[in-house]
Parts: structure tokens; sequence; C-alpha cells
């Protein structure tokens, strides 16, 4: 049997206003996220590429030019998106570059107007 305990990843979201620090983890194999929120709420979802995630009006990230957020496209590089939900309705939604192995940056938004850095 093979483990893939390489492919568990922390990640930090940082409050821009506050600088208050949120903690979790993503899982490169089957490419999910889990969030530990304030006052203990948690947020887990999926991601996938940008290029075929559906961002609709109903997006935290709608009409955003994801390329000024996050820098020019490199080869070597992926753009993703994620949508957590919140075991108490707080909705999550993150964009981000990461290389192939599960290391990357981004830029995180929360249904109650909070704006994140967001690293892994």
């Amino acid at each position: 049997m093979i483990l893939f305990t390489g492919c568990t990843r922390s990640v930090e979201l940082v409050n821009l206003a506050t600088g208050t620090v949120l903690s979790g983890t993503h899982r490169v194999w089957d490419r999910s996220m889990i969030l530990a929120l304030p006052q203990g709420e948690r947020a887990q979802g999926v991601y996938t590429k940008l290029t075929t995630a559906d961002i609709g009006k109903e997006s935290l990230f709608f009409g955003v030019n994801a390329g000024e957020l996050l820098g020019l496209h490199r080869a070597e590089r992926f753009y993703g998106y994620a949508r957590l939900a919140g075991d108490r309705g707080t909705v999550v939604e993150i964009i981000f570059t990461s290389d192939w192995l599960g290391h990357g940056y981004g830029v995180a938004r929360t249904s109650s107007k909070e704006e994140y850095r967001v690293t892994f």
C-alpha cells in the first residue's frame, strides 16, 4: 500500500484588514480543502483548474481579472478556484496559482466581505 502523506499541504489565510490568521489543509490527491474559521466553524470543499471552473454572477470573484490578482501565467503553474462551504453557512472562495506539487498563493473572499492573502 502506498501512502500519499506528502500530498497534504497546510493552508494559511491572513486577513488583509485585521491580520487574523486562518489555517487549514489541502490535499493535492483529491483536490480538497478544509479551513478552520472563527468561532469554530469549519469550511470545506474542492478546487479545480480555473479554466474549467464555472465562475458565474453569484461568485465573490465575478468580474475580477485573476491575472492582475495573481500575476502573469507561467507554464509550470496552474490557476485554480475553490468554493468552500462552512457548516454554519459561511462561504469562502479562493483563486490561486500553484505549482504541480501543491505549493502556491492566492486571494480569498468570504460571504461576510472579508479578504485574505492565501499561502500554501
